[in-house]
């Protein structure tokens, strides 16, 4: 008689609630583009950023987490799980002649939409793409049911607005065409139409912000006003006595020092103090909208009753970067107004990527730690424990297996005709579920980018900067800041690494950069050189 009343009452419910009743996390991943390591509130920012801070008090954080250096390479491996030059964008989005170098994402790795889609969920993508050329390997191909934007242009976009804005009288563009809000509201309207539909989600949303050009609101800008006007050595030492009190270094681990061409602040006039401030204040404000947008994102979840049943993962594509558009990109021709209107054309370059990147060394497409490692939180009230960091070691190819592993969408051994590539990556699950402090692997971790090379192995960190080929070694559990070379004291760890770092190059198609540097497109070898500034100019100021 109780099973009887049961399935009558269970016949009574909308066939949304039959399926609701078991359904699996919604998963949200969200990448910011430029962001340094110590950019947001929970990693040491003077930058107010309330949303992303209670996801880190509500979840976790990780100290260690990988990316690729540089945003077409890690948004390749963050989509598929894998390497970027096994799925086919190992230099940029740009074609240089084989495989592993195509510039968009191959048919054999497939992207996180096409498996979860082909396991039940809704897909969803709101921002920057850039991992596809005009009409291959686009959103809607490769798994997206809902995209924005539609053009290939814009979603290829780093702009911080797409076309030709609407601005108020002085030229800052108006709320409602800020990039960073028109990405967020599309997913927002996205998130309106698939919520409680009897489907669990996925969305990504990749915006562009803080990513240069420096274009920001008017009101978010004031917020901001005087805040940098001690530049950013002395910001840099605040910045590292709250990672201090937050726990996400340690007293005895090394800092880096600033870079030869790091300017010094008390050697810049009053009016190029005034100028540089100005900088940070549009940058500190693009970071303060992008955190609004992920405060809009937790109330709409809320809304919608979907908030308890879902995941959220926030990440970084790289580290700060160091380009100075006065020197690339025709900057100087491009800049025809105030910093942080539509008009302008600015970077917040490498002085202040010093202060964006504390505590760490170099830059957006170095393979040092300034240039790979990125803020990660993790935010899953039902199983992972609030406010907890730790180690982690964790790399965007991990976050493929953590994601399916979660949704319990099973790797396809074929897909479209295809035999899709082996996933490289180690879930994540371990390190955020239980008291596990690091990702366990049996293989180090690789990089390479445009000559640039490293492997991870437990502690130990060789690496070598284009076009020196020499190895540099650290031992990242006592010197995260790479302040100290032991490449002559262990050899053996050298040589090591070393062959294992080729044996993982010829399975990925990695090739000698002397060849494919014949073929770079001149604007890429224009923004490695708009990378160094001249030491010169800093001992003339």
């Amino acid at each position: 008689m109780r099973n009887s009343l049961l399935f009558l009452t269970l016949l009574a419910l909308p066939l949304g609630s039959l399926m609701a009743q078991d359904k699996r996390p919604n998963i949200v991943l969200i990448l910011a583009d430029d962001l340094g390591y110590s950019d947001l509130g929970s990693y040491g920012s003077e930058i107010p950023t309330p949303n992303l801070d209670r996801l880190a008090q509500e979840g976790i954080r990780f100290r260690e987490f990988y990316n690729n250096s540089i945003c077409a390479p890690t948004r390749a491996s963050l989509l598929t799980g894998q390497y970027q030059h096994r799925a086919g964008v190992g230099y940029f989005s740009f074609d240089l002649g084989l495989p592993a170098y195509q510039g968009f994402i191959n048919q054999e790795s497939l992207t996180l939409a096409e498996v979860l889609k082909e396991s039940g969920y809704r897909t969803l993508t709101a921002g920057k793409w850039h991992v596809s050329k005009t009409g291959t390997s686009t959103p809607e191909q490769r798994g997206f049911e809902y995209v924005w934007p539609t053009s290939n242009r814009d979603a290829n976009s780093g702009a911080p607005t797409f076309g030709t804005p609407r601005t108020d009288a002085a030229g800052y563009p108006v709320p409602a065409d800020l990039q960073t809000n028109q990405i967020t509201n599309n997913a927002l309207t996205f998130i309106e139409e698939t919520a409680g539909k009897g489907k669990p989600f996925f969305l990504y949303l990749a915006h562009t912000a803080p990513h240069w050009p420096l274009v920001a609101l008017p009101q978010d800008i004031e917020r901001f006003k005087g805040a940098y006007s001690q530049g950013w050595e002395v910001l840099r030492q605040e910045r590292l006595k709250r990672q201090l009190l937050l726990g996400i270094r340690s007293e005895q681990q090394t800092i880096a020092p600033a870079a030869a061409d790091i300017y010094e602040w008390d050697r810049l006039s009053f009016d190029e103090q005034q100028a540089w401030s100005r900088k940070m204040e549009v940058y500190a404000a693009m970071v303060y909208r992008l955190d609004q947008g992920v405060g809009e994102l937790y109330q709409k979840l809320a809304e919608k009753g979907e908030l308890e049943n879902t995941v959220i993962f926030f990440l970084s594509d790289n580290g700060a970067p160091a380009e100075d558009l006065q020197n690339w990109h025709r900057g100087a021709s491009k800049n025809s107004h105030t910093v942080g209107t539509t008009g302008s054309y600015e970077s917040q370059s490498k002085n202040w990527s010093y202060l964006s990147n504390t505590p760490f060394r170099a830059f957006k497409d170095d393979m040092y730690e300034g240039g790979i490692n990125t803020p990660f939180i993790a935010w899953y009230p039902k199983s992972i424990p609030s406010n907890r960091i730790k180690q982690g070691t964790g790399h965007i190819i991990d976050l493929a297996p953590t994601i399916y592993e979660l949704a319990k969408a099973p790797y396809p051994t074929s897909f479209a005709g295809v035999q899709p590539h082996a996933l490289p990556g180690k879930s994540l699950l371990p390190v955020l579920f239980s008291n596990t402090e690091q990702v366990a692997r049996s293989e180090p971790l690789f990089w390479e980018r445009a000559g640039n090379r490293a492997v991870r192995q437990g502690s130990w960190k060789l690496v070598s900067t284009w076009p020196s080929r020499d190895w540099e070694l650290y031992n990242l559990s006592l010197d995260p800041g790479e302040t100290d070379n032991i490449a002559k004291e262990q050899p053996a760890v050298v040589t090591q690494l070393t062959a294992a770092y080729y044996q993982w190059a010829e399975k990925n198609g990695v090739v000698d950069f002397a060849l494919l540097e014949q073929v770079e497109p001149k604007s890429m070898q224009e923004f490695r050189r708009s990378k160094t500034q001249d030491v010169s100019n800093r001992k003339k100021l």
